[in-house]
């Protein structure tokens, strides 16, 4: 019993087909894999027919995908950390990948600081700070608000919400920080948003760890 339609026939429909569960895919790397077979088997469906110009540009961008398979496979290796990172990794940035984490670590600048003035009350922070050593003081005016410590985030909420900063932050003696530009920070937050959702679910739960801390020490 003879099939009904003809090889090149099967071929686009496979194709076609597969560009559809490509579309479906929420993960990118599946989304990237499945067109590079997608559009293989349409460029053959295309030499078997003969239209080159089709079957070239099906070329293209396999080859175009199949870069980014590459890409996000590397991104997605697995990574070591070294034994204060991963302990810092599991405490406070758990919502993020260990290779996201290192991305994101890397990109910052560990900076030693004494009496150092971080951030002012009704103005744009120019960073973002996390606490690794030492204390940083939160005032308004000549009113202590709080002091946060190891393992605190400086500077979150203007950065999530856009808006000055709401009380003067400065390290009380000395203090080690991590910092990222605001700068740097925004560039991720535009060119990579997947990634900065993941950032925002770090800095939302330091939020709710101060609100928490704040609460039990007024109660």
């Amino acid at each position: 019993m003879n099939l009904p339609g003809t090889f090149s026939d099967y071929l686009v429909h496979l194709g076609y087909t597969l560009m559809l569960m490509a579309l479906l895919a929420r993960d990118i790397l599946w989304l990237r894999a499945i067109l590079v077979v997608a559009q293989g088997t349409l460029a053959a469906y295309a030499f078997h027919r003969g239209v080159l110009p089709i079957a070239w540009w099906n070329v293209v961008f396999v080859a175009i995908n199949s870069v980014w398979v590459v890409r996000i496979l590397r991104e997605r290796a697995a990574v070591r950390l070294p034994a204060e990172l991963a302990e810092l990794h599991a405490k406070y940035f758990s919502a993020l990948l260990p290779q996201e984490f290192m991305r994101l670590w890397v990109s910052g600048e560990s900076k030693l600081l004494t009496d150092a003035a971080l951030m002012k009350e009704g103005a744009r922070p120019d960073a973002l700070y996390f606490v690794l050593r030492g204390e940083v003081l939160v005032a308004h005016g000549e009113r202590a608000v709080t002091r946060l410590g190891p393992g605190s985030f400086v500077g979150e909420m203007s950065l999530l919400t856009g808006e000055a900063c709401t009380a003067d932050a400065r390290t009380q003696g000395e203090a080690q920080l991590m910092c990222w530009p605001a700068a740097r920070l925004q560039a991720v937050r535009e060119r990579n948003p997947g990634f900065w959702a993941k950032i925002q679910s770090v800095l939302g739960h330091d939020i709710v760890e101060k609100i928490r801390r704040a609460a039990a020490a007024a109660g």
